[in-house]
């Protein structure tokens, strides 16, 4: 029981729904971007329109590739944040303690 407390404890609930927030935004930006990227294939490609199949699937690619291009960025700069913060928090942590222990003195 004490792990599901725990667990609870640890929730951050305003984290999610503001990631939540911020998601239904980037869905909301993608759809327009979906319009934008149609209508260049479809002047890319004079044979057919945005919505033929060759310019689908052009598009689909185009997009998917930006996105992973941009989804691997975003992770290589958190895992870079992610040591620079580890990096801080034994810093601070160990000054911490040199307070606390001078404190802690009888």
């Amino acid at each position: 029981m004490s792990d599901f407390r725990e667990n609870i404890d640890n929730l951050n609930v305003r984290r999610i729904i503001i990631s939540s927030v911020v998601a239904a935004f980037g869905l909301v930006v993608a759809l327009n971007w979906k319009d934008a990227v149609n209508a260049l294939v479809g002047r890319i490609i004079p044979s057919g329109s945005a919505s033929s199949l060759l310019g689908q699937f052009i598009a689909a690619t185009a997009v998917t590739l930006l996105v992973v291009a941009l989804a691997t960025t975003v992770l290589r700069i958190n895992h870079r944040l992610e040591k620079q913060w580890e990096r801080m928090s034994d810093q601070v942590g160990g000054q911490i303690e040199r307070v606390t222990d001078l404190f802690d003195r009888d």
